[in-house]
Formats: C-alpha cells, sequence, structure tokens
C-alpha cells in the first residue's frame, strides 16, 4: 500500500532533501529533543532577512522548539531535522507545519505515526528515512506581519505561538482520517486500515469510532465529522487523560457544518472552546481568539492529556518560555490591541 497524504502540507509538497540554506539548532541545553532548522530561503528573504530581523525570527521558531522540548522532558532523545520555508504565500494560510512519512505500512491499528513521532518515541535509531529531513515548517511572511520575539506592534501576529501550535502537529497531534472516512493509507470507510495514534480516541457521543478490527463506522463519521459546535453531535476525543483533565468528559474536537480541509478533526474546538461560559481556550484551537499581540504559548491540561494519550507518556515538567515574561506595562497594551478570530492554523 502506499501512503498518499501528507498531514498539514496542504500548499507545499513534503520536502525530502536537504536544501543549503542557513541551519540552526534549538538552545536549551536541558533538552534531549533537539530540533534542528534548515532554513531553504534565499540569501535576505524569509528566515534568512537581512539583519536583526531574520536572526530574530530564527530564534523565535528555536524557542518554539525549545518549549517543546522541555514537555517533552528527558525520557526521550532524538535529533529531529525540519527543513524550514519563509517564504510561503497562500494569502489566508499563516503557516502550517507537517511531519513526513517514509516508513513501510505498519499493519492495521494506530501505529501510522509520521517521521517525527517515531524518532522521538524510539530515538535516532527508528528514523525510517535517515540523512532526509524528518518534516517541515512553512511560515507566510508576505501576507501577514509577524513579531519574531515579544516586542509587539500594532498589527503584528506572535510567531512563537503559531509555532508551538504548528510544530505540535508534527509531533503527531494530529487525526489522519479524511473527509469520506477513508484513511490516509487509501483504504475507504469501514475498511480495516492504519490510523495516527490521535485516532484511536476519536469519537462521537456514542463512543470511538474506530472498532476492535481497525476499521471505522463511515455512517457515524458522516454525521459527526459535520456536527458543529460543542461535545454533543460533533467529534470528539476521549483518551483518559485528556478526559481526566476535562472533568471526567470526552474532549471537543473541530467539527465544523462544513468540512474545513486540514483543520476539521486534527484541532480542539475553537468555536466551543473559548474562554467563556466555564470553557478555556486552548493552544490547539483550530484559530486564535487573539487578532495581534501576545497569544497563548503554553499547553493547557488538556492537551497535555492529549499528549499522554497519543503516546507521549513520560512528559517532563511543563516550562515557561522565557519570552513570555513581558512587563505588565507592556501585557496591557498587547491586550489592548483588537480582538477578532483568525484563521492562523492549518
Amino acid at each position: 500500500m502506499i501512503r498518499n497524504f501528507v498531514r498539514f502540507s496542504r500548499q507545499v509538497a513534503a520536502i525530502v532533501a536537504v536544501g543549503v540554506g542557513a541551519t540552526l539548532a534549538q538552545t536549551d541545553s536541558r533538552a534531549a529533543v533537539m530540533f534542528h532548522f534548515d532554513f531553504i530561503d534565499a540569501p535576505g528573504a524569509g528566515f534568512n532577512a537581512a539583519g536583526s530581523l531574520g536572526a530574530d525570527r530564527r530564534a523565535g521558531l528555536a524557542q518554539a522548539a525549545d518549549y517543546i522540548s522541555g514537555v517533552l522532558g528527558s525520557a526521550y532523545t532524538a535529533n529531529i531535522y525540519l527543513t524550514v520555508n519563509g517564504t510561503v504565500t497562500a494569502d489566508t494560510t499563516l503557516a502550517n507545519a507537517s511531519s513526513n512519512f517514509n516508513a513501510a505500512f505498519p499493519g492495521n491499528g494506530f501505529g501510522s505515526a509520521g517521521d517525527v513521532m517515531l524518532k522521538i518515541l524510539g530515538g535516532d535509531a527508528a528514523d525510517p528515512a535517515p540523512a532526509t529531513p524528518d518534516g517541515e515548517v512553512n511560515y507566510n511572511f508576505e501576507d501577514f506581519d509577524w513579531e519574531p520575539l515579544s516586542d509587539f506592534q500594532p498589527g503584528e501576529l506572535d510567531l512563537i505561538s503559531t509555532a508551538i501550535h504548528e510544530l505540535t502537529h508534527a509531533i503527531g497531534f494530529a487525526s489522519d482520517i479524511l473527509q469520506t472516512g477513508g484513511s490516509a493509507w487509501g483504504d475507504p470507510a469501514g475498511t480495516p486500515s492504519a490510523w495516527s495514534p490521535f485516532d484511536e480516541f476519536v469519537a462521537d457521543a456514542s463512543g470511538a469510532l474506530i472498532d476492535g478490527t481497525f476499521a471505522l463506522d463511515g455512517a457515524r463519521w458522516d454525521v459527526a465529522s459535520v456536527g458543529g459546535t460543542g461535545p454533543v453531535n460533533g467529534l470528539l476525543f476521549n483518551g483518559p487523560n485528556a478526559m481526566a483533565a476535562n472533568g471526567g468528559n470526552p474532549v471537543a474536537l473541530y467539527s465544523p457544518t462544513t468540512w474545513d480541509s486540514g483543520s476539521s478533526g486534527s484541532h480542539l474546538d475553537t468555536d466551543y472552546y473559548t474562554g467563556m461560559n466555564g470553557t478555556i481556550e486552548n493552544m490547539m484551537n483550530h484559530a486564535s481568539s487573539i487578532g495581534e499581540g501576545l497569544d497563548l504559548r503554553t499547553y493547557t491540561a488538556i492537551e497535555l492529556g492529549i499528549l499522554r494519550d497519543i503516546g507521549y507518556t513520560q512528559l517532563g515538567m511543563v516550562p515557561e518560555p522565557a519570552s513570555i515574561l513581558l512587563t505588565l506595562a507592556g501585557v496591557a497594551c498587547i491586550h489592548a490591541a483588537a480582538r477578532r478570530s483568525r484563521q492562523r492554523r492549518a
């Protein structure tokens, strides 16, 4: 079987050879998982922009990687190599990230993990394609204004927050279920197949959608995948750790009434987790409520529960990224900016 789907690379084909641009590893020497970035932009463009602008963009991405590595902790050891392109133009897409998938068909079940996740859980020896990148990161600097660190000006978006969100997709926070209910390996709904670790816990109000034979219930999927806002009619995540963090309740996944390719099923429900009515806003909501300025830069307990459920069972102490330590006056100024929903996330 040939895998025909690459997560969260909707505009750019997966890169399978290392580029010739500048390279940078993250800076947290305590981390056991190290992200190495190969910046393939031309000199003077994107992450290789001249002077402090390019340096700050690269540093912001490294800070995001430091945070994720700190969350993963010392139990996992791997070197993750990602190509980075900052000259993507897609008008409404701010950024995206993905893991490459070079492993052979793993057999029916929930073992269809990307190269990034395989290496984090199994170490560098688990790399299915040595000497090639493990995934990619893309940013749109042409259509959007970004603050790479924490010196926000009006109209600037938070590069670090968005990078944490996108890198989290690359480490496995994503569903492989296609709009049709089929698998990424080409098997239709109702047929046993291989699914991502995340998919083991994709459910509706009646329970898991993939049964013990590893076949997805297509009729229930057709209803729940476009079920709308909240934890009644739409898709849910029912992993035990996520539910424990959510008061014993399944977690609502983003499942708008019109399928949103690249977002539906692979994010928490933006329209439900708003920070209002007893809910909290999450890093992995499909969109942010912050139109500009400092955004979320840490996971919630729900997201940490999901990471544990999909296989990261030995998370470390959750760090606060150093870049979030702004003056109170600066924070007040940032949050005085207009709040509007923005489709920031692929």
